[in-house]
């Protein structure tokens, strides 16, 4: 009987040593901080991550998929290229970014409990105050890398639409964007 020997990609070696680094002297009570390491690497958890993750610090797979789990920030499947985060702080939540969320979905044809378009351009989420609430409703607009980000304020139906037309052109455009660039739109 032959043995099949099944070796592993150049993706996964690259993630073994990404994890290694990222765990070396880490200890239990540092597992936040490798998860958001591990993501920021990546832009989300990939499986293999966390099974790796266990192994290197010794801490059972179910803790860390736990903690993964547990917290918001993380995200356990790849992003969209544009990641649209809309703020359900209590003054963007006040103002209908509620609505604006199930709008977001609506548009981009999103179903249930769906947060990546068919074609992963976009992702949406929830997110927590951005600590601009004079400008309420928000919503961020990022790469799945992180460099990319517009922040955009008193935001309705029209702006949602305007939001997604313009990174869906940069999409099929791929720009390269500029670094850490704002800009707030307002209402006239």
């Amino acid at each position: 009987m032959q043995k099949t020997i099944v070796l592993p990609t150049q993706r996964e070696l690259q993630m073994q040593q990404d994890i290694e680094a990222i765990t070396a002297n880490a200890t239990r009570k540092d597992l936040i901080q490798v998860l958001q390491a591990v993501q920021e690497k990546y832009g989300y958890l990939p499986q293999e991550s966390l099974r790796l993750i266990s192994k290197n610090m010794g801490v059972s797979r179910s803790e860390v998929y736990g903690v993964a789990t547990f917290y918001h920030q993380f995200r356990l499947d790849p992003p969209g290229q544009y990641v649209i985060q809309v703020c359900m702080g209590t003054g963007c939540h006040a103002k209908g970014n509620a609505d604006n969320y199930e709008h977001l979905k609506v548009l981009l044809g999103l179903k249930g409990d769906q947060t990546v378009t068919q074609d992963k351009v976009f992702s949406i989420e929830a997110a927590r105050c951005f600590g601009c609430c004079s400008l309420a409703p928000v919503v961020a607009v990022t790469d799945s890398t992180g460099e990319y980000r517009r922040v955009y304020g008193s935001v309705d139906q029209k702006v949602l639409k305007k939001i997604i037309a313009e990174h869906r052109e940069k999409a099929q455009n791929q720009e390269s964007e500029p670094q850490r660039e704002t800009i707030v739109c307002q209402r006239k």
